[in-house]
């Protein structure tokens, strides 16, 4: 059900996108709200994501998420600086780097950093296509790929489908659904 329940989201995405017919370049500047499902993994996972750009090539960037399952939970931040380069009118690439941080039940608590590069790609001028690549080093090495969509329904409003997949870890397997508004 849920897979259908992405697969339909991206597909409006892709076929409604089009009605929008303002210019525009890859949004960085947003804050995100989302809902996180990851395959064998039981808590809830909610988050608030964010970027702003410092001025046309380096922006800050900060992700929250909260999991929570029967009285444990745990908290993760991550935050950190980025640079983004415009190659054409369609497509950008970005790299940044990231503190990461968690804290959860039982005294759980690590740090460490995580760095991530990826692309955004406008097929039209409602719609992005996105890619990435994650290194994050906590107690543990972690790899992750995203592959994502979002579709500006709004001016300063979009929806997104994103699709996460953690190579060998079966924790790390899922999607996320957003909504952000951009400023």
């Amino acid at each position: 059900m849920k897979k259908t329940l992405l697969a339909l989201l991206v597909g409006s995405t892709l076929i409604s996108g089009a009605a929008l017919a303002e210019e525009r370049g890859s949004y960085f500047d947003r804050v995100e709200a989302r809902y996180v499902d990851l395959e064998d993994y039981e808590p809830d996972v909610f988050g608030v994501s964010g970027r702003m750009m410092l001025n046309d090539s380096f922006y800050l960037t900060a992700d929250y998420y909260h999991h929570s399952y029967n009285s444990a939970s745990l908290d993760q931040i991550m935050a950190g600086v980025g640079y983004k380069h415009d190659l054409n009118e369609q497509f950008a690439a970005f790299i940044d780097i990231n503190g990461a941080y968690a804290d959860g039940s039982n005294d759980y608590d690590e740090s460490g950093f995580a760095l991530q590069a990826g692309g955004i790609y406008r097929l039209n001028n409602a719609i992005e296509l996105s890619a990435l690549v994650r290194h994050a080093d906590l107690e543990t090495d972690t790899q992750e790929f995203e592959l994502g969509a979002r579709w500006y329904v709004a001016d300063q409003f979009s929806l997104s489908a994103t699709y996460l997949d953690g190579f060998e870890s079966e924790v790390m397997n899922g999607y996320f659904i957003g909504a952000a508004w951009h400023f």
